[in-house]
């Protein structure tokens, strides 16, 4: 889920930076370098720097030609919960199970929660399930439940991972691949309901 959040920093501002007029521009664009990308336990993913919505007076210490103000700014971040309603398109599939991203971030779906079949993996790059005949490859889109999301490893960056994990199941009534034919009937149903908001 999405959120906007409010965070407070101080702001390190060098002399030379200060000719450029614009002291909430240039500390936003500080935190976002700083921040941007991050993954904060009870805040999620940091995804953008909204505005600085306050600062105080700048203080100076002995030693150190820059000033530091204590700026508080509105952040968009990203945190997935568990139980929270997902949908998302496939990025990849393996044996084990498929990957989708939803949003900023990918969750994993091992093949033993796809669904009540015995689905086998094929040449050809994609999951089937024997009984359902329903098939998930790359490029559909799923629907699905959050149901861990584990502590953040920070040094799983540099080993080229996702630096929280989340696990989605599609054993659910409602949950699994979204059909062609479904999407169709929403945007129907859509349709309808503008049309009928429209008369009132």
């Amino acid at each position: 889920m999405f959120y906007m959040v409010e965070l407070e920093d101080i702001g390190i501002i060098r002399p030379n930076e200060l000719r450029s007029g614009n002291l909430k521009q240039l500390l936003a664009d500080k935190f976002r370098s700083k921040y941007v990308g991050r993954y904060l336990s009870e805040i999620g993913l940091i995804l953008d720097v909204l505005e600085i919505t306050d600062y105080g007076l700048g203080k100076s210490i002995i030693g150190s030609p820059c000033i530091y103000l204590k700026v508080r700014f509105k952040a968009l971040t990203y945190l997935p919960k568990v139980n929270e309603l997902v949908e998302g398109e496939i990025r990849g599939v393996s044996e084990y199970g498929v990957t989708i991203n939803i949003g900023p971030i990918d969750g994993f779906i091992h093949i033993s929660q796809l669904g009540d079949d015995v689905f086998v993996q094929r040449v050809a790059g994609f999951l089937y399930g024997k009984k359902t005949r329903v098939s998930f490859r790359r490029g559909d889109w799923v629907r699905a439940r959050v149901t861990a999301v584990t502590k953040p490893d920070f040094v799983a960056a540099a080993r080229g991972e996702p630096i929280v994990r989340v696990s989605l199941t599609c054993k659910q009534p409602g949950l699994g691949k979204i059909e062609k034919e479904d999407e169709g009937k929403e945007e129907e149903k859509e349709k309808k309901e503008n049309k009928g908001g429209g008369k009132g």
